[in-house]
């Protein structure tokens, strides 16, 4: 059942150590209080009974009589049954089983498997379970190829799926209805118990004595004094059977202070789920999606986004409200036309279902059709030319008979004739060739249009990385990343040479690491309210270890007093929230005898290059010689 899973009973009992607690502070929040408004009911059910019971005595039985007269020692119970429809309104019969229903429906929407109680749901979690613990771990199989591409499978899978995201905002959507509908009828119950009833023909009865229900002191007052001394017969509101009898609710003031605090509860209950509610909207930043906006800033090697977060929260607003528009709209009329395609298509035969060919083979056939036509054309305009050539051949012979005329006339007219003649064959073969090209330029393949990659911000990977992070520190989740992205993680600091130096006015050597990218920026931003990532570490030395002190100017920085001419090794590690994160590499550091050279040329404070520059030429000039 849902509330099973929400409290975790077998992690409880420790029969299930290999799961996620994925019910965060408010779920369990939510359970709770639906909870103790079942408990309200059946406790109020208890104290009233079935029935709400009523007190009705003649109205001859007040204070003048002294109540001495001998009708106010009769049982009334069959009067005051005759009386309930006349002085119990709809709040005073029916309050206690207002409670009962209400605490069944807020306890019985627990029970329907929609996110909580879902194999689906438990499925997705078990999966990423499965790849955090290996890789949490470093077991020897995550060095398998075959298991990264497994996991790279998962993985993609929990980018693209919604499926968390849809049932979280559904279960918690139903519970916000049911909710404001439970806190609206309860109020207005509690309101008919008090001065401002809602039942005009059927107010409040009970009279207190000596207190003005205008004031605020008197608003939970259940009815104003009518005389400066009331008592029950006076009563005109309480009257029944015309008068001749005065009726009392005494299960009245029960019923109203139980009324406010269940009205206290469900609308503790009615925040808690609209919480929830705007939680699963993927809001970057906002209502505990702190991780999208970490994911946003995480890059490959080559700079571009590993992950497609949209920031703005307006526009995540505006296509999380066209999604619900689309599903409430538009969705029942797509599954309708399915349905109708389904029971009216026309069911193929097998050897149909052969005949019908693919839209590659009809491309490719296309594309040949097309080449036998040009070539079909490119054949007859050839074929055209030569028989023009024949032709002009042709008429050139009888021309030598012809009569005599002047030498320049005759080598003037075969060479202007030709040229005429060769004019119209040339725009014949020009036509074809143009439309070969344009022909070509219609059969140039065209780019494959692709689709741009949706908001990643309603995926199941993020949302069960802010859901664990209720449960797990958000620094954990954030060096996990690295281990699925090819992202440089925190481990990779190391000391920096060029900007740690020694102080040689007092022997302070001052160890400064390099920065480790943006997993440390998104650290230091999820770390801005606890101090940030800190460096933790010592000096172990010929003396033993040297504890170290912080500088003013940077307090990732460590100070050591240290002594001339020893060798000393710098362990350190990266700490947050009083945890170890990773663990650094060692550094072994020779610290000179003398440091005069370095001091003309840097000052007082000379950086560690400085003498491993001079250490290694040392090295190297004495390797030579030994060499030689």
């Amino acid at each position: 059942m849902a509330f099973l899973d929400i409290l975790n009973i077998p992690s409880l009992m420790g029969r299930d150590l290999h799961s996620f607690k994925r019910a965060n502070i408010y779920d369990k929040l939510d359970l709770a209080l639906a909870g103790t408004v079942g408990l309200i009911g059946a406790l109020v059910l208890i104290l009233n009974g079935f029935s709400s019971p009523l007190l009705c005595v003649p109205a001859s039985c007040n204070s003048d009589s002294g109540n001495s007269h001998p009708n106010c020692a009769l049982d009334w119970t069959y009067q005051n049954a005759l009386c309930k429809n006349d002085v119990l309104s709809l709040p005073d019969a029916s309050f206690h089983y207002l409670l009962l229903v209400l605490s069944l429906l807020l306890i019985g929407l627990l029970t329907v498997p929609i996110y909580w109680g879902s194999n689906k749901s438990k499925e997705l979690f078990d999966n990423f379970y499965y790849i955090w613990a290996k890789l949490k771990n470093g077991d020897e199989e995550c060095k398998d190829v075959e298991w990264k591409r497994r996991m790279n499978f998962v993985l993609d899978q929990l980018k693209s799926s919604k499926s968390l995201t849809t049932r979280y905002a559904l279960y918690h959507g139903l519970a916000l209805i049911l909710d404001l509908l439970a806190l609206t009828a309860v109020v207005l119950y509690t309101l008919n118990f008090t001065v401002f009833g809602l039942d005009a023909a059927l107010p409040p009865l009970d009279i207190i004595e000596g207190q003005n229900a205008t004031s605020w002191s008197g608003l939970f007052n259940s009815q104003p004094p009518l005389s400066a001394e009331p008592t029950l017969a006076l009563s005109s509101k309480a009257k029944c059977a015309g008068g001749s009898f005065v009726c009392d609710i005494p299960n009245r003031d029960i019923f109203k202070w139980f009324g406010v605090l269940t009205s206290l509860l469900l609308l503790v209950k009615t925040i808690i789920n609209l919480k929830c509610l705007l939680f699963s909207l993927g809001l970057p930043g906002l209502f505990g999606r702190n991780f999208l906006i970490y994911a946003d800033q995480l890059n490959d090697n080559f700079g571009e986004p590993i992950y497609n977060i949209q920031i703005n929260p307006i526009i995540v607003l505006l296509q999380t409200i066209g999604v619900v528009l689309r599903l409430i709209f538009i969705a029942p009329l797509q599954w309708l036309i399915a349905f109708c395609r389904f029971y009216s298509q026309r069911h193929y035969s097998p050897k149909e279902i052969i005949k019908r060919l693919s839209a590659t083979n009809i491309r490719a056939e296309l594309k040949e059709t097309k080449k036998l036509e040009k070539q079909a054309k490119a054949l007859e305009t050839e074929v055209a030319s030569e028989d023009a050539k024949n032709k002009d051949a042709k008429k050139e012979k009888p021309k030598e008979e012809k009569k005599e005329k002047p030498k320049e006339e005759k080598k003037e007219k075969p060479k202007e004739e030709p040229k005429e003649k060769d004019a119209p064959k040339e725009k014949e073969k020009e036509k074809p060739k143009e439309q070969s090209k344009e022909d070509d330029k219609k059969d140039e393949p065209k780019p494959t249009p692709l689709v741009t990659k949706p908001a990643q911000n309603w995926s199941d990977l993020f949302f069960i990385i802010d859901a664990l992070s209720y449960n797990i520190d958000m620094c954990d989740l954030i060096l996990f990343m690295t281990k699925m992205n090819p992202v440089p993680g925190i481990e990779n600091k190391k000391v920096n040479v060029d900007v740690s130096y020694l102080d040689t006015t007092t022997n302070t050597l001052v160890f400064s690491h390099t920065d480790a990218g943006v997993m440390e920026s998104l650290l230091d931003t999820e770390l801005s309210t606890s101090g940030g990532l800190q460096i933790v570490g010592w000096l172990e030395g010929p003396t033993g270890n040297v504890s170290s002190q912080k500088p003013q100017d940077n307090p990732k920085n460590l100070a050591f007093s240290v002594s001339l001419g020893s060798t000393y090794e710098f362990v350190s590690a990266v700490y947050a929230r009083g945890r170890m994160l990773a663990r650094l590499q060692n550094f072994t550091f020779q610290c000179p005898q003398d440091t005069k050279k370095q001091m003309k040329k840097y000052g007082a404070n000379v950086p560690l290059a400085a003498f491993i520059s001079q250490s290694l030429f040392q090295k190297f000039s004495s390797d030579q010689g030994v060499g030689a």
